[in-house]
């Protein structure tokens, strides 16, 4: 049970204002839809949203364009979804947390993983780890499937989009699955306040994360998806629980001289372990001077720069360009450099100046460099020769195995 003075004063509001779920989407007009929905699965829809827990949810409304969208997208109306299909997505709209204003706020610099009741092992082959546990009450409630909400001055992603509603608080969107992401109206207490906790508008239906295959496909990680082909590491990698999957993207797979084509299986195969954590790594919970090891057992450091719009995540020499793409075991970091060993940038930092992290500076930087990860392997690769960057990609499965063909 929860006992913070927040849910102390959530549960006054409530028996001030305790109105169902039903009765407080019905004054809001974008809501229509859903509120017919409601209206006409009544003995379902009272059932799932009794709420009878020990601590308030957040549920996701979808407005009409949402139910638009869908019907749009698939040519069929949200109303004919199957049974089972519409309860994993109910529970993916549902968090299991009192997602305020000020939660969001607090949130904004870095974003915020929420888990929600999605706990269907086809969306959700992950384990919740201490601290997001510790975060949201306990292993069992942070068990589910999480969204990931960014408000308006959290770091930069091209694919995240926002919007405002005249009497909303706050500019955010929610990251789903597939690399999806919709706008998310937050209301304040006087419209988003239901018996059984708060709810949010949002202008899409959320799309439950899947398989690591599907995923980086859609994301077109055309080269990550070659590499994998290769080394026939794909069923292994959706088979797995609690991976983060570092991702370079075509441009970095490019830059770094097509290792997806050029290696061979063993030393691609190191190649791919190194790039692959054996946990999930949520953007929010990564601080500045961080380290893990990888599958190939090497140093993965995180470095920091900056905070709000200007935050910058860096995996030793690599940018991250995309974060938190969700799939059913993880996410995946999309990177724009393949990641060159910690003991490498150690050895070469001082000959090589740039403004790509040291692996040995844990410092938080300003945020205002310009140049980018990849214009530093390009360096790299530049000063070092095309054998000796041959050589440090062999490095990674410990042995020099030959010239790239």
């Amino acid at each position: 049970m929860l006992g913070s003075s927040t849910t102390l004063l959530l549960a006054a509001a409530l028996g001030a204002n305790a109105q169902t779920l039903y009765e407080a989407i019905s004054r809001i007009p974008v809501l229509s839809n859903f509120t017919a929905f409601y209206r006409n699965n009544e003995a379902f829809a009272n059932l799932y949203f009794k709420n009878e827990s020990n601590y308030p949810i957040t549920f996701l409304a979808p407005d009409d364009k949402a139910f638009a969208s869908y019907q749009a997208q698939f040519n069929t109306p949200f109303t004919d979804v199957p049974p089972q299909q519409l309860l994993d997505l109910l529970q993916y709209h549902t968090l299991v947390s009192d997602v305020t204003k000020s939660k969001l706020d607090e949130g904004s610099a870095a974003g915020l993983s929420v888990p929600t009741l999605l706990t269907n092992g086809k969306f959700n082959n992950r384990s919740v780890g201490v601290s997001m546990a510790a975060k949201f009450g306990g292993d069992e409630r942070a068990s589910g499937q999480v969204v990931f909400i960014k408000g308006e001055n959290a770091g930069p992603s091209s694919k995240f989009r926002l919007m405002t509603r005249q009497d909303s608080v706050l500019q955010s969107s929610v990251r789903s699955g597939m690399s999806s992401d919709v706008n998310l109206t937050v209301l304040g207490d006087k419209e988003g306040v239901w018996s059984g906790g708060r709810f949010h508008i949002v202008d899409g239906l959320l799309t439950p994360p899947t398989l690591c295959k599907d995923t980086i496909r859609d994301a077109g990680l055309s080269n990550l998806d070659n590499a994998l082909n290769r080394t026939k590491l794909w069923d292994t990698l959706d088979s797995s629980k609690n991976v983060t999957c570092l991702g370079p993207n075509d441009k970095a797979f490019g830059d770094a001289g097509r290792p997806d084509a050029k290696l061979n299986e063993t030393a691609l195969t190191g190649a791919i372990m190194f790039h692959t954590l054996p946990e999930v790594t949520y953007s929010d919970y990564l601080k500045d001077g961080q380290e893990f090891k990888s599958l190939q057992n090497g140093t993965v450091r995180v470095k920091i720069e900056g905070s709000g719009k200007n935050r910058t995540i860096w995996f030793n020499n690599a940018r991250v360009v995309d974060a938190n793409v969700l799939t059913h075991n993880g996410l995946v970091h999309v990177l724009d450099a393949v990641m060159v060993p910690l003991e490498d940038m150690n050895s070469r930092a001082s000959a090589t100046p740039s403004s790509t992290p040291s692996a040995t500076e844990t410092r938080t930087g300003t945020g205002t460099s310009a140049a980018t990860s990849s214009a530093a392997g390009k360096s790299v690769i530049a000063s070092v020769g095309t054998r000796a960057w041959t050589w440090i990609m062999y490095m990674l499965v410990g042995a020099l195995v030959g010239i790239i063909e």
